[in-house]
């Protein structure tokens, strides 16, 4: 177990199964971890100064033969600093590559997706990634999502739906009219008077099992009744522009 999340970590198995081992002893020379874990030397060596600049073993030369000891497991947090580290000069180099590109001259057009399909594990980050492309496309339309949603989606993902009116800039000026089961979860949310959000409980809409929006030119079909939970964005304006008039008339339909 310890090692599978290791690997996760960034661990290759070779250095996971040095890192518990010394773990283990404490202190120990390459060549009794070579020969309790049956790794060659070469492989010992090459490995273990890899773990020294993860910041979790270091090396005692003040001996005939060198040792490695294991530092405090906490330690294994400064990998996800290095991570992050790492991260932060990748963004500033993402952002010097965009001034330079955009200075490009260029006539081509940049397609968009049709149809992206994403996974539970993906899913929230992707809420909060595409979220700006949304707004953008809704205000060049009504301004308004429409569409319908279920409550199983504000149980799970209930920060990202009171961030996007609180956090998001673009979200400003935009509303929500959506058609929602009639449950404490939703009972709860409309409480709160969120600003912009405005749903409708519906008696026909018990059968409805996943969350359906239109905003601007996307379709967005997200599924979380059971795991496991995915999103699905289709970019089509003219299915988009139908469905938007449907749920549209619907809407002032069950409101009179």
């Amino acid at each position: 177990m310890i090692q599978e999340i290791l690997k996760k970590l960034g661990f290759n198995d070779k250095e996971a199964e040095i890192y518990i081992e010394v773990l283990k002893l404490g202190r120990a020379t390459p060549a009794r971890i070579s020969k309790s874990t049956g790794i060659n030397r070469t492989t010992i060596y090459s490995s273990y100064k890899k773990l020294v600049k993860k910041g979790v073993l270091v090396e005692d030369l003040g001996h005939k033969y060198t040792y490695l000891i294991a530092l405090p497991p906490e330690n294994l947090r400064g990998i996800l600093e290095q991570q992050k580290k790492r991260l932060e000069e990748k963004e500033k180099l993402i952002d010097q590559a965009l001034v330079e590109i955009s200075n490009f001259p260029t006539n081509s057009e940049f397609s968009i997706p049709k149809i992206r399909f994403i996974e539970e594990m993906d899913l929230e980050d992707c809420l909060y990634k595409r979220t700006e492309e949304w707004n953008k496309s809704i205000k060049q339309h009504d301004g308004t999502w429409w569409g319908f949603q279920d409550h199983t989606f504000i149980e799970h993902y209930k920060k990202w739906t009171i961030d996007y009116w609180s956090k998001f800039k673009s979200s400003q000026n935009i509303k929500e009219k959506v058609l929602t089961n009639k449950t404490e979860t939703e009972k709860q949310m409309k409480a709160k008077m969120i600003s912009g959000r405005e749903t409708m409980f519906w008696n026909k809409s018990d059968n409805f099992s996943s969350s359906f929006w239109i905003g601007g030119d996307y379709i967005i079909m997200i599924y979380t009744q059971n795991r496991p939970f995915y999103l699905i964005e289709i970019y089509n304006p003219v299915m988009a522009h139908n469905l938007r008039e449907v749920f549209r008339n619907l809407w002032k339909e069950i409101k009179h």
